[in-house]
C-alpha cells in the first residue's frame, strides 16, 4: 500500500511564511505550482497557518526560486522567522474603523453629505477591501476563481450599483461597507480564535543552546553549535542541555531524557552510552563525542515531523478543496441566472434584483468549508504532539480508528530489550552471591549486547566495583571470555535453550544465570485493547520466548521465529479481510510497518522504522496507545460536524438569499457568523 513520502536523509525541509491567502483554494493553488519543480519532493500549504512546507532535495539552496514562484502567482512568500506576536487590539483595528466609516454612511446620505458619504465607502471598498480584490484580479487572469471572487464581485456591485447616475443607490455603499467590514471582523475573529483555542507548545528546539563547551588548548571555549562537526568532542557541565547526539567518552553521570522518552527517571550515561540531544545533566561533567551534527539530531527530527505533521492533510481535505474549486464559479453561474430570471422574467426592481444577487455572490461565500478540516487537524497535532505521539499524515486518524486487529513485534515494543538477573546458581543450586555477579559484570563490560549492558546495570545497582578483564574476546551469537583476577572466565547461552538461561564458567566452576526480560506493557492496557482490537505477536525471537510473554499478557495467536518476509506475508494476507495496525521497532520490522494499513513506532526505534511509520510515539510507549485511539476518534468527529455546519449552513441560506428574504449586509454577517461557528467547534476539548 502507499505511504507518504518519510522525511529521511533524502530530503530536507524548507518553511516559508506565505502572506496574501484568503482561501484554501488559494492553498491549493500555490500547492500546484511548487508542485511543477523537479526538486521539490513534496510539498503542503496550510492556509490556517499561513506555512508551506517544501520536501526538497538535501543540496537544494533554491528557495529564493520557490519563493519567486510564489509571489509570481499573486502571493508574498518569505523563510520562515520567529516574529512577535501582535496584539489583539491591534488586529481587530482595521475592521472596527471600517465598520464605524460604515454606519456614518446613512446619516451622511440622509443629511445630503453624497459627496462624504461616496469617499467614505470608496475608502472602505478599495482600499479595506483591497486584498479580496486584489486575489480576485490575480485569480482571473489565469481564470480561477476563489472565495475572493464572491466577495469582491459583491462589494464593487454595490459601489457600482451606488453610483450609477440616474438609476444610483448611495444606499448600496453602505451595502458594500458592511461586506467589507463583516467578512474582515470575521477573519479577524477567526484568526484570533484559532490561535487562542489551539496551544502550541514551545519549540523543543528553542530549548536546545546555540553554542557549546569545548576545549581548546586544554581551556574550555564556548564555540558556536553550527560549527561542531561529527567527531569532535563537546564538554556537557551539569544542569546543561545536550544540544547534539553523542557518545559519552569521558566521565559519567545521570541524565533527563523526559523531552524524549518521556520517562521521569533519571538515567546514568558513562563511557560508550548514547546521549540524546535536548537531555539535561543531572550531575557531573561528562564530554561527549559528537554523532549527529546540528540540524540532523533526534529533536531536528522529531521537530521536521511535528511540522510535517501540522500542515499535512488528509484525502478528505483534499475533497473539500476539489469541491470549492468548482461550488465558486457554480454560485457565480447561479447569481448571474438568479439576476436574468428576475429582471426579464418576473420583472422585478432593479433594487431589489441586485440586491438578491449580491446576497447570493457574498452568503456562499465556503469560508467555513475551507476551514472545516484544516483548523481540527492542526488541533490534533498540537495536542498530539503534547501528549508524545505524531501522526505523520493525518489520513492514518481515519485509518487507525479503522483498525480491527493490532499486531506487536516482540523485543522494543511488549518487552523492552532489557533484563533482570532473577537468579546466580551453582551446580548445587545454591545461590551464588555478589561476588560472582561482579566477576560477570566485569567480563561484560566491554561487550555492547543487551544482554551484557543489563548486567552492567544490575551490578549498578548492587554498587559492585568491576574488576579489570584481559584477553577479551566476544563470539557472536555464542557469548564472551576472558581473564579476571587470573580466573578463566567464559559466558554463552544455555545448551539446552532454556529461555534467556547464561552459562557461566570461571575455570571448572559452572554457573546457570537465569535472566527475565522486562516488559514494557502491563496486564490491564493489553486487556483493555484486546476489547477493541484483536491481537497478536509476530516476533523474529524464539518461539519459546514468545509464547511465554503471549501467555503472561493472555495474547492467544503469537508468532515467533519470523523472518522480515515471514512477517510481511503474514501481514499481507490478514489484509484480505482485516485493517491491521503493526507496531514495531527494528530495521527486520520495516517491511511489515510499511504494508501495514497504520504503522507505529517509538523515538528509540531504529531510523528505518521511524521513517516507514505512520505514527511515532516519541514520549512513553505503548500505553499511548489509548490516547491515539480517542485523539483519532474524537478529531474524526469534530471534522464530520464542521463539514455537516458548513454544508447545511450553504442549503438553509442560498435559497434564502435566492428567494431575496436577506440583505446584503446580513448576508455578509451570516458569512462570517458560519465560519465563526466551525473554528468555535473545532476549539472544543478532543
Amino acid at each position: 500500500m502507499n505511504k507518504a513520502t518519510p522525511l529521511s536523509a533524502d530530503t530536507k525541509t524548507l518553511v516559508l511564511s506565505v502572506e496574501g491567502m484568503t482561501c484554501a483554494a488559494c492553498a491549493a493553488r500555490i500547492e500546484r505550482v511548487l508542485n511543477k519543480e523537479d526538486s521539490v519532493k513534496d510539498v503542503v500549504v496550510n492556509f490556517p497557518l499561513k506555512k508551506a512546507v517544501l520536501e526538497v532535495n538535501p543540496d537544494d539552496e533554491n528557495s529564493d526560486e520557490y519563493i519567486q514562484k510564489i509571489r509570481s502567482i499573486g502571493y508574498s512568500a518569505k523563510e520562515e522567522v520567529s516574529e512577535e506576536k501582535k496584539n489583539n487590539i491591534t488586529k481587530f483595528s482595521i475592521p472596527l474603523i471600517s465598520l464605524l466609516l460604515t454606519l456614518t454612511i446613512n446619516p451622511l446620505i440622509q443629511n445630503n453629505q453624497n459627496l462624504l458619504a461616496l469617499g467614505i465607502g470608496s475608502l472602505i471598498i478599495f482600499f479595506f477591501g483591497r486584498k479580496f480584490h486584489l486575489s480576485a484580479l490575480k485569480n482571473l487572469k489565469i481564470l480561477n476563481f476563489n472565495m475572493d471572487t464572491l466577495i469582491s464581485i459583491g462589494s464593487l456591485s454595490s459601489f457600482i450599483i451606488g453610483v450609477l447616475p440616474n438609476n444610483g443607490e448611495l444606499m448600496y455603499l453602505e451595502t458594500g461597507g458592511f461586506i467589507i467590514s463583516f467578512i474582515l471582523l470575521g477573519k479577524t475573529i477567526e484568526e484570533i480564535s484559532i490561535k487562542s483555542s489551539i496551544s502550541i507548545s514551545d519549540s523543543i528546539i528553542d530549548s536546545i543552546p546555540k553554542d557549546v563547551n569545548v576545549y581548546d588548548n586544554q581551556t574550555l571555549v564556548r564555540k558556536p553549535l553550527d560549527l561542531i562537526d561529527v567527531g569532535e568532542l563537546i564538554v556537557i557541565k551539569k544542569g546543561e542541555i545536550a544540544p547534539l547526539d553523542g557518545i559519552v567518552r569521558r566521565g559519567s553521570s545521570e541524565v533527563d531524557e523526559s523531552i524524549i522518552s518521556g520517562e521521569s527517571v533519571p538515567l546514568l550515561k558513562k563511557s560508550g552510552d548514547n546521549v540524546i540531544s535536548g537531555s539535561i545533566n543531572l550531575g557531573s561533567e561528562i564530554e561527549i563525542e559528537v554523532t549527529k551534527k546540528a540540524g540532523d539530531t533526534t529533536i531536528n527530527y522529531i521537530e521536521k515531523l511535528i511540522l510535517k505533521a501540522q500542515t499535512g492533510k488528509p484525502e478528505v481535505q483534499d475533497l473539500v478543496d476539489r469541491v470549492t474549486n468548482i461550488f465558486v464559479p457554480s454560485i457565480l453561474i447561479l447569481s448571474f441566472i438568479n439576476f436574468l430570471i428576475k429582471a426579464l422574467v418576473f420583472d422585478n426592481s432593479f433594487p431589489d434584483t441586485i440586491s438578491s444577487t449580491i446576497a447570493i455572490l457574498v452568503v456562499a461565500c465556503p469560508c467555513a468549508l475551507g476551514l472545516a478540516t484544516p483548523i481540527v487537524l492542526f488541533r490534533t497535532a498540537s495536542i498530539s504532539n503534547r501528549n508524545g505521539f505524531i501522526f505523520k499524515n493525518f489520513d492514518y486518524l481515519q485509518r487507525f480508528n479503522q483498525l480491527d486487529t493490532i499486531i506487536f513485534d516482540k523485543t522494543g515494543t511488549l518487552t523492552s530489550g532489557i533484563f533482570k538477573i532473577e537468579s546466580i546458581l551453582d551446580d548445587n543450586g545454591e545461590d551464588a552471591g555478589d561476588e560472582i555477579l561482579r566477576i560477570l559484570a566485569s567480563v561484560e563490560q566491554n561487550s555492547n549486547h543487551p544482554i551484557a549492558k543489563s548486567i552492567l546495570l544490575e551490578s549498578e545497582i548492587q554498587g559492585l566495583e568491576l574488576l579489570p578483564v584481559e584477553k577479551f574476546v566476544e563470539t557472536p551469537g555464542v557469548g564472551v571470555s576472558g581473564i579476571v583476577q587470573n580466573k578463566n572466565i567464559t559466558v554463552t547461552k544455555s545448551v539446552d535453550n532454556l529461555i534467556n538461561d547464561l552459562i557461566l564458567k570461571i575455570n571448572d566452576k559452572q554457573y546457570r544465570v537465569k535472566l527475565v526480560e522486562d516488559e514494557t506493557v502491563n496486564k490491564e492496557l493489553i486487556k483493555s485493547l484486546s476489547k477493541d482490537y484483536e491481537l497478536e505477536i509476530l516476533s523474529g525471537d524464539k518461539s519459546e520466548k514468545v509464547k511465554e510473554i503471549g501467555i503472561n499478557l493472555n495474547i492467544e495467536k503469537v508468532y515467533g521465529d519470523q523472518s522480515p518476509e515471514d512477517k510481511l506475508e503474514y501481514i499481507k494476507n490478514k489484509q484480505r479481510d482485516k485493517k491491521v495496525g503493526f507496531v514495531g521497532d527494528g530495521i527486520n520490522d520495516s517491511p511489515a510497518l510499511q504494508q501495514a494499513n497504520v504503522s507505529l513506532s517509538f523515538a528509540q526505534s531504529t531510523q528505518i522504522a521511524q521513517s516507514v511509520s505512520d505514527i511515532i510515539i516519541f514520549k512513553g510507549g505503548l500505553e499511548k496507545l489509548g490516547s491515539i485511539f480517542n485523539i483519532s476518534k474524537n478529531s474524526n468527529r469534530r471534522i464530520a460536524q464542521n463539514l455537516f455546519f458548513a454544508f447545511i449552513y450553504n442549503v438553509i441560506m442560498i435559497p434564502i438569499a435566492v428567494s431575496g428574504n436577506i440583505m446584503p449586509s446580513m448576508a455578509a454577517l451570516a458569512m462570517a457568523l458560519s465560519s465563526l461557528s466551525v473554528v468555535i467547534n473545532s476549539s472544543r476539548k478532543l
